[in-house]
């Protein structure tokens, strides 16, 4: 989601991953959320997979006439919250791989990174200035 006027884009993530980019002179920001690194064959929303969630991101910049080599990007979760797969499985690891190679394919640089936590985060990114901050969820 890309928001032109300034929101407060919230999300919760485990090994899921939140990509938040903006232009800090226009300050329009974006935020997305994704589950699973690449779409694979089942996958009932593209979305859901990086690849096709920050494609998505970034092509809702450039809709809106910016350079997206003037973007910044902030990239949180992807967490290794399930612990029962050992290191064969490590999902959050995997999406955060394919942030990292997509925004490094675009040019943009990330700012700032909270990724591979061993609990669940919440993350509140305001669009206009770009900032954010990530709250622990506390095990219950």
């Amino acid at each position: 989601m890309v928001s032109e006027k300034p929101a407060v884009l919230e999300t919760v993530l485990g090994s899921c991953v939140a990509v938040c980019l903006w232009d800090e002179g226009l300050k329009i920001g974006g935020m997305n959320h994704f589950m699973l690194p690449d779409v694979t064959e089942g996958i009932k929303n593209p979305l859901y997979c990086g690849s096709e969630s920050i494609e998505t991101l970034v092509s809702g910049f450039a809709k809106t006439g910016i350079d997206t080599g003037r973007l910044r990007a902030k990239i949180f979760g992807g967490g290794k919250v399930i612990k029962g797969f050992g290191e064969h499985l490590d999902i959050g690891r995997e999406n955060v791989r394919i942030a990292k190679e997509i925004l490094n394919g675009y040019g943009i640089p990330i700012v700032r990174e909270f990724t591979h936590p061993d609990y669940g985060i919440k993350v509140v990114f305001y669009s206009a200035t770009g900032k954010a901050f990530v709250k622990q969820l506390q095990d219950e």
